[in-house]
């Protein structure tokens, strides 16, 4: 008999083709995609998610006994009550990172280029060729800030060095290997935050990094300075991003991600021209489904067989399972 893998979250309709088309010989991928249909997670031995979901989801799966996550963001979970459960959690550390990576640049490039304004502008039967030329900046030459040199934060860091920007970065695990192979420079945070001039955010959301950047973070950086995030929106305080950028504390802001999502459409950041806002859209390309499927199968099939994951890294509650 087939092993059950239920199936829940929303996924675009390219990812869950894939999913359906390429499950494991041996699995069965059954639908709960919503919590009106989570009763039919009562035979699965394997789940695999995407977004948030809801908590109760752990009184309808009492057979489940790997939780594979879709993506590389666990900050919703509660990772201790699966843990004592005996339920290990995996993500996928690094599959969306080149996708994110290349929009972490598209923004930089849209803010330093004022493509959304010269559009809007054309679009209105203008031709704005000379009118930004005062505000419009190359990536080439300025010092771009990485918080977090990740999966994510090291091909951000490699694209900007591509565009000729000088590297600086703060993790909280120093990475000697990448400073001498790529010449990236570590510093402490509030030496990232005064000589940033593209500060870019790719570090998880945790209680640590709830809330890292606010009001006294941004009065340290520079009047001329870009905040880029890509990765969760709590770790900025919002309503100091906003009041940063209206009264000229820093310059741009390219966003992906946001304290509340979707972002409702009367929200200030949607009025500020100097806002380059994108949708939770990071990790959201076609041609990155079937990586990610593949990486999901891979680590179902493992734990089922008793062989390794994908990485060590990919399980996220190790520390609260029961020896």
């Amino acid at each position: 008999m087939a092993k059950k893998i239920g199936l829940v979250g929303i996924y675009f309709p390219g990812a869950y083709d894939a999913l359906h088309e390429n499950v494991p010989e041996g699995f069965e991928l059954v639908d709960a995609l919503s919590p009106e249909t989570y009763g039919n997670l009562a035979d699965c031995e394997y789940l695999i998610s995407r977004l948030d979901i809801d908590p109760d989801i752990i009184n309808h799966t009492p057979n489940v006994k790997f939780w594979q996550r879709w993506g590389a963001g666990f900050d919703h979970v509660d990772l201790k009550a699966w843990g004592e459960r005996g339920i290990p959690i995996a993500t996928c550390p690094g599959v969306n990172s080149g996708i994110v990576a290349e929009l972490a640049i598209m923004l930089m490039l849209a803010g330093y280029r004022n493509l959304l304004q010269i559009n809007r502008q054309l679009r209105a039967g203008h031709w704005p060729r000379t009118e930004y030329f005062g505000r419009s900046f190359m990536i080439k030459g300025k010092t771009v800030g990485v918080l977090g040199l990740g999966h994510i934060g090291k091909k951000v860091a490699a694209l900007a060095t591509a565009f000729g920007a000088n590297v600086i970065y703060y993790d909280i695990v120093r990475q000697t290997e990448q400073e001498e192979k790529f010449g990236y420079r570590f510093v402490d945070f509030d030496t990232l935050l005064r000589e940033s001039d593209i500060y870019t955010i790719h570090c998880p959301l945790n209680e640590e990094t709830r809330g890292m950047i606010g009001a006294e973070q941004f009065a340290q950086m520079k009047p001329t300075a870009m905040l880029i995030n890509t990765a969760r929106g709590p770790i900025v305080d919002e309503a100091a991003l906003i009041d940063a950028l209206t009264t000229g504390k820093i310059a741009t802001a390219g966003l992906d991600t946001y304290e509340r999502e979707p972002l409702p459409k009367d929200h200030p950041l949607l009025t500020l021209d100097n806002v380059v806002a994108s949708a939770h859209a990071g990790g959201n390309t076609k041609d990155n489904d079937i990586n990610m499927v593949n990486y999901v199968y891979h680590n179902i099939v493992a734990f089922d067989r008793g062989e390794p994951l994908n990485t060590p890294g990919d399980i996220v509650n190790g520390e609260y399972l029961k020896k």
